[in-house]
């Protein structure tokens, strides 16, 4: 794991360091917050686990939905094709996304035209694989963004302060107009003073969805 992704968890397992905020969103903000997994976000899980584990156990997606609507996995800048063997690990980086068009989204779909990526395809080391809290670094994308990405804010992720603050600016007044209770620690603030307070440091945060 590299040193940044280290100081990360160590920071996320000294859960009382890390500010927790939280935003009740309206139905109509959900998609435009969910996009937030196209950038990309830590989560915190179980490692040691196989592809198929974390998608349909740690994060309770169907079987149904893995086979037919997730049809790109990237698991450190690799294409899998055996959900069953790929084992996440402390660090991981995980890519999901729905088909994409074109020779390349044939390409790089499990069921597509696997010959054409034989080279670049995720293949698991040899060795053991330890079961513990981890870090991984995981992104969404088309489709499954918008299918899943309510469920992980609401299972709450892990980013830079600065990162956020910069992602919740891009709405404007209109936006946060039907938001619910937005706050830092439980300390209810406006959308200001959130935006203020993140700015203001360089700190991970735990961000959630309530």
């Amino acid at each position: 794991m590299q040193s940044e992704e280290r100081q990360i968890l160590e920071a996320v397992t000294s859960a009382g360091e890390i500010a927790a905020i939280t935003i009740e969103p309206s139905e109509g903000q959900i998609a435009r917050l969910a996009t937030l997994l196209k950038k990309g976000c830590f989560i915190r899980v179980r490692t040691g686990c196989s592809m198929k584990e974390l998608l349909c156990e740690t994060f309770n997606i169907s079987p149904e939905y893995v086979k037919k609507e997730i049809k790109v996995i990237f698991l450190n800048f690799s294409p899998v094709d055996d959900l069953e063997t790929a084992i996440i690990k402390d660090g991981s980086i995980i890519a999901l996304s729905a088909a994409m068009p074109g020779l390349v989204g044939a390409a790089m779909s499990r069921d597509g035209l696997t010959w054409m990526r034989s080279s670049i395809t995720y293949h698991e080391e040899a060795g053991e694989h330890a079961h513990q809290d981890g870090l991984i670094h995981m992104k969404l994308f088309n489709k499954v963004m918008a299918d899943l990405g309510e469920s992980f804010l609401r299972r709450g992720v892990y980013v830079k302060s600065g990162f956020l603050a910069d992602f919740l600016e891009r709405f404007d007044a209109d936006f946060w107009r039907d938001s619910g209770k937005i706050a830092r620690n439980d300390e209810t603030m406006t959308v200001k003073e959130l935006l203020e307070s993140l700015k203001g440091s360089d700190e991970w945060v735990r961000f959630t969805l309530r």
